[in-house]
């Protein structure tokens, strides 16, 4: 009996809060009886649209002094201008329903997204990093309900896909799928709806989830195979479970050590205070990245999972994006702060295509924006797609001629953590004043040993932490020493603290 993991879109989705016609911007119609006609009429005369029990009544309402305009075959009604002092004796005859202001609809343009303006920095609609990279020729594999493609949002968007829930087709039935699908990639000049991160980047629908938003264990491992097998450079997983189980590990394993990038919501099993280990797997692999969900004040979401496997932290509450039936929703969720990850990797593998998914990974941890969390909260920061694409794609602006006078830093403290199936350990040194970028060099001694069991070097982010991932840590004894600190401007001193940490 094949055992069914609970890789529910119900528990990374929150709500939906709003929906939106695909058409046009729904405008509220004043009730007849407590409607400011005067604020209609133009000279004493107001535009409006009677409604009628039977056949609409045209000398009825040219008695009343009105002018009709238009008679509408297929509803009981007719578009008219007549004297405002009219209407209350006209909504008193019993062959009238009611009578409307006629309102004039806007088409809908599109839409201020808080959650994309907040990603691209200082920059504002139509971002000026677009210029650079609008993630033209990256393959992005949205593993999840399925794609709308006739979606005017995603109208040419999905360059293929594949279903492996048994519906032999990868629409979406679900509209999680559309929703993450149009934050990652939807068009942003056609003047309607919403737009995506990574506009030009090709969406390809890999159906892992049925129309409940639940999926099988290897529907999901199908979807990774098939994903390597297609050349898909970057994954997003808007999915989750609390079970950790081996087969999906080493599943995004392989992936990863193929070259794609893989992006999973970190999960909605956070509490309020955010003080216990909740991400959800596959968010809490070593090979995936782990995203929490923010909201428009900078703050972490409180249904937002906490813990050390969270790697990067992006908008995911009220998330305006495409549903299928060419409408538009909010919803909240880590769900919708996962594609904002996936598409800006998509911009700076646009950006510069030689990039390995290790390169695009330590760039968005680089570039992230430091919001004063704690680390579990947030990982490295909020995501920051202007700044990643200036790093990926060498554009960043050029230094100041002027040398500045070195400045001495020092290894403030050495700090060890576990992933929450404790089968990693996180060795985070802290640099002392806070320099970004840093290159920190590190061997790790295992009960005593006088070899080093892991060594490696990698860059401050802008907290002025390096974070090191030693994968499958055996139990025992650890201490770390620091063999190298580099940055320009900077000179270490080349002490560090003592430590050990058992595992």
């Amino acid at each position: 009996m094949k055992r069914k993991i609970a890789l529910s879109i119900g528990l990374i989705v929150l709500v939906v809060a709003f929906l939106v016609s695909g058409c046009v911007k729904t405008i509220d119609v004043p009730n007849s009886d407590t409607t400011d006609w005067s604020l209609q009429a133009v000279d004493g005369q107001a535009r409006v649209i009677i409604g009628f029990s039977g056949l609409p009544d045209k000398t009825l309402v040219k008695a009343f002094g009105g002018e009709v305009y238009a008679e509408f075959g297929f509803i009981k009604a007719l578009s008219a201008k007549i004297p405002v002092e009219a209407i209350d004796g006209l909504l008193r005859n019993p062959h009238v329903v009611y009578v409307e202001p006629n309102i004039q609809l806007h088409a809908l343009e599109e839409q201020y997204l808080w959650g994309m303006d907040r990603i691209f920095g200082d920059e504002s609609f139509e971002f000026p990093t677009w210029l650079t990279s609008t993630g033209d020729g990256v393959n992005v594999a949205i593993l999840d309900t399925g794609i709308d493609g006739t979606h005017p949002d995603l109208e040419g968007k999905v360059a293929g896909g594949d279903d492996f829930t048994g519906t032999d087709s990868y629409s979406d039935d679900n509209g999680h799928g559309t929703h993450v699908s149009g934050t990652v990639a939807a068009i942003y000049s056609n003047n309607s709806g919403v737009y995506g991160v990574a506009p030009s980047a090709s969406l390809y629908a890999v159906k892992v989830l049925d129309s409940t938003g639940s999926g099988y264990l290897d529907w999901i491992i199908a979807g990774i195979e098939w994903a390597i097998a297609n050349e898909i450079d970057v994954i997003n997983m808007s999915l989750g479970t609390t079970s950790d189980v081996q087969s999906l590990e080493d599943a995004c394993n392989a992936a990863f050590a193929d070259g794609v990038l893989i992006v999973a919501a970190a999960g909605n099993s956070g509490n309020k205070p955010g003080n216990r280990d909740t991400v959800e797997y596959p968010g809490g692999y070593a090979s995936v990245i782990a995203v929490a969900a923010s909201d428009s004040n900078d703050l972490r979401a409180s249904f937002s999972s906490t813990g050390p496997d969270v790697e990067l932290i992006a908008p995911g509450v009220s998330i305006l994006s495409s549903i299928p039936g060419d409408g538009y929703a909010y919803y909240s969720g880590t769900s919708m702060a996962s594609p904002h990850v996936a598409g800006v990797a998509a911009l700076v593998l646009g950006a510069n295509p030689e990039l390995t998914n290790d390169d695009v990974r330590l760039i968005l941890q680089q570039t992230a924006e430091n919001l004063g969390l704690k680390q579990e909260h947030q990982g490295y920061g909020l995501v920051r797609a202007d700044l990643a694409v200036q790093a990926g794609s060498g554009t960043t602006p050029p230094a100041s001629d002027t040398v500045p006078v070195p400045v001495t830093v020092t290894v403030s403290s050495i700090n060890y953590s576990l992933s929450r199936n404790a089968k990693h350990m996180y060795v985070s040194v802290q640099l002392e004043p806070v320099v970004v970028g840093a290159s920190v060099s590190i061997a790790v001694y295992l009960n005593g040993g006088s070899s080093p069991y892991f060594t490696g070097t990698i860059t401050t982010d802008t907290a002025g932490v390096a974070k090191f991932t030693v994968v499958n840590a055996p139990s025992g004894t650890y201490s770390t020493v620091v063999t190298d600190v580099t940055a320009a401007g900077y000179t270490w001193d080349g002490d560090f603290p003592e430590n050990s940490f058992v595992k």
